[in-house]
Order: structure tokens, then sequence, then C-alpha cells
């Protein structure tokens, strides 16, 4: 954005934004006039005159940047994300745990509070949809999103540029979308939270509430280190792995009221007979499918 310098250190990541030609809004104080600085770090959340000081509980060097722009319309997304645990879907309690996402959007326009507003609910659609390409969930349901995440919009009052219009019918909403989607899920992954983690039957599981203790427990088998190696061989079977996520998602229409828990069932126990091994029954869908894991894992 201009004359915005951004300032990475081992503790703090620093946005200077000038002349107080900007403004912001956020989640935790609401519109903010003539704001010159905002920082990311292990310090107390707090607005201080025209600085903002925004507190996460992890590294900061695992602070992402995407920078994105169609003609005069820049937007630059910076964010940190942790879901390594306190993930959350709407509508229901969160889980333990501390999971964050902070989100800094910098826009090189001008536009009304209206605007920063429907920007902030833009991002907010682009963090959940982060969440669930990265297939992440919480008590056997999709999540939504995680239990501390603050959003900062800010944009330019000297622009020549005025815009209206954030939504995802406007093309400043498809570049908040695409690089706070970007920024999001790079900064998960360095938090330990990716695509690469849905390569691994162990850590699919482990989202609906089946770690390896448990599929050990489920997979009669009386010693851990020969259940590990059983892991370690068959973990990341492709096919295995596509059988289990398509599963899941038949168990997904289920919570979600598209199929009932009879038909789904049935569904998913031929996707088990046909590609995982032949199914034991248990008493729901996603207890059935971990314990024909666990007991795939030992199958010769």
């Amino acid at each position: 954005m201009g004359n915005d310098v951004f300032d990475r250190g081992t503790d703090e990541f620093t946005v200077t934004l000038g002349d107080g030609s900007h403004d912001a809004m956020s989640t935790d104080f609401g519109i903010i006039r003539n704001i010159r600085r905002i920082t990311i770090g292990h310090g107390e959340t707090c607005l201080s005159d025209d600085s903002l000081y925004i507190h996460i509980g992890g590294d900061a060097t695992r602070i992402c940047v995407s920078e994105l722009s169609y003609n005069s319309t820049f937007v630059t997304a910076i964010a940190f994300a942790d879901f390594t645990s306190g993930l959350v879907r709407i509508g229901h309690d969160p889980q333990s745990g501390n999971a964050s996402v902070v989100l800094v959007l910098l826009m090189d326009s001008d536009m009304p509070d209206s605007t920063l507003a429907r920007a902030g609910i833009t991002a907010t659609e682009a963090i959940t949809a982060s969440v669930q390409d990265l297939g992440l969930a919480y008590d056997s349901l999709t999540a939504s999103g995680s239990v501390n995440q603050t959003i900062v919009t800010v944009c330019s009052k000297n622009s020549d540029l005025y815009l209206r219009g954030a939504g995802k019918h406007t093309k400043l909403g498809e570049l908040i979308g695409r690089s706070t989607i970007e920024a999001v899920k790079a900064s998960a992954a360095g938090n330990g939270r990716s695509i690469a983690s849905r390569m691994s039957l162990i850590d699919m599981m482990e989202a609906y509430g089946y770690d390896q203790e448990k599929l050990f427990s489920m997979s009669n088998c009386l010693d851990y280190t020969k259940f590990l190696d059983r892991v370690v061989a068959k973990d990341s079977e492709p096919k295995v792995l596509a059988l289990v996520s398509a599963i899941i998602h038949v168990n997904n229409e289920i919570q979600w009221g598209l199929l009932d828990p009879d038909t789904g069932m049935e569904v998913g126990i031929g996707l088990m007979r046909v590609g995982l091994r032949e199914p034991v029954r248990s008493e729901g869908l996603m207890d059935t499918l971990a314990l024909n894991v666990a007991l795939y894992f030992m199958d010769p």
C-alpha cells in the first residue's frame, strides 16, 4: 500500500501507515480514525492514540502476507492463524483451547464506514472457507472458525479511488477473499495445520475426536509399537485417504440434515466394503469408520 512499511521481528510485526490518512474498523475497538500504526505481537491488545496493538499467543514469525491487485485496486492481507486447538462451529459451544486468527486487511482505496464493515464480513467468510479447505472439524462437525478472532480493515482516505462495495460480487471483495485465504492458510501451515495434514489417516480421524491412542484401543492390538509400525506403513495410502474423506463427507451430510442416519450408514458401509475392509458396525457412522480404520491398520 504505497508508503506502508512492514517491520518483521521475532516477537512483533508492525505496519506503519505514516501520515494519518487511514481509517480502520476493528472487531475490538470499532472505528479508529487517522490510525498510524498497527502492531501484532505478544503484548496486550490495546488502542493508544493512533496506534493499535493486537495480541497473539504464538510465534510472530509465522505471520504471513498476501498482496493482490486488479488495475488500481490493491489489497494486502496480513494474517496469523493457529488452529491447533480451540476450534468452534457457529451455534455450538467452543472447543477447549486457544485457536486464534488475527487478520489485518489493508485496502489502498477510500470507502465509507459501511464498506469497511462489509470488508470485515467478507474476510470472515474467507476465514471460514480456509477452515473448511483444511478439513478442520469440531465434535464431528465441520468447524467454522476459531475461539479467538480479530479482524481489522483499513482504508486510505487520500486515495482517488472511492469504493462502496466489498461483497463477494465485487472485485474488491474477490481480492479480500483470495488474499485472506492465502495468508490464513500459509500461517496455519506454519503453525502445523496444512493441506498436507489431510494426507494422513491419523490426522483426518483426530479432527473428528479419534486420536492415535483411541484408534489403538479400538484396533484389538496389544502391542503399541506394532500398531505404530502399521500406522507408518499404511497411514498415507491415497485410495484409502480418498475413501475415508468421502465417508466423512457423508457424515457431514447427515449432520446437515441432507441424509437420514440409516441411509448414511448404509452408504458408508458400502464404501468401506469396496475400498477399506469388510466392515464391522458400531453405534454411528463415525464410530463405525474409526473402528474400521483402526482394524485396517492391523489387517494383513
